[in-house]
């Protein structure tokens, strides 16, 4: 005589080792979701932190009068120092440094990024009386390597 079990209920070994397999795929690819919305947050918060520190000292430029050191034309391009082809910018070859409003030549944002700041100014530039003013910070993030804010600003012209 032959045992036979009826309406069997449950799953076999292969069926459970499938669902795990499925479920193991379904929680890396989760947690590579997550790494990647990990290193864009950190990418978004140096942005933030070196649009903030763009506006702050062009901000801080802009409120001081025209016969300021800091915005003397001293003969420099006004992208003089830039980063071309992703190369590392040169701030020595700009006409203003950050070491003039700051202690120090690289200021650190609140991120622990440390930022290069650096511009240059163009006397009697669109209009005589006038100041154009190009402001440049760059920091390196791990991820997406040189990242830059550029500020163009006029200052002065036509009510002086």
């Amino acid at each position: 005589m032959k045992n036979t079990i009826k309406n069997q209920k449950g799953f076999s070994l292969i069926e459970a080792v499938a669902a795990m397999f499925i479920l193991t795929v379904g929680l890396l690819a989760v947690s590579m979701m997550q790494i990647g919305a990990m290193k864009a947050n950190t990418n978004a918060i140096s942005r933030t932190d070196g649009v903030a520190m763009a506006q702050t000292v062009m901000e801080t430029l802009r409120s001081l009068p025209l016969s300021s050191s800091l915005l003397t034309d001293t003969g420099a391009a006004l992208d003089a120092g830039k980063s071309v082809n992703g190369n590392a910018p040169i701030p020595a070859n700009a006409g203003h440094r950050a070491s003039e409003l700051y202690p120090a030549t690289t200021v650190e944002g609140s991120n622990g990024k440390v930022y290069t700041i650096f511009w240059n100014v163009e006397k009697d530039a669109p209009t005589k009386r006038a100041r154009t003013l190009r402001l440049f910070v760059y920091w390196t993030n791990q991820n997406s390597g040189l990242n830059k804010v550029i500020m163009t600003s006029t200052l002065g012209g036509l009510y002086l």
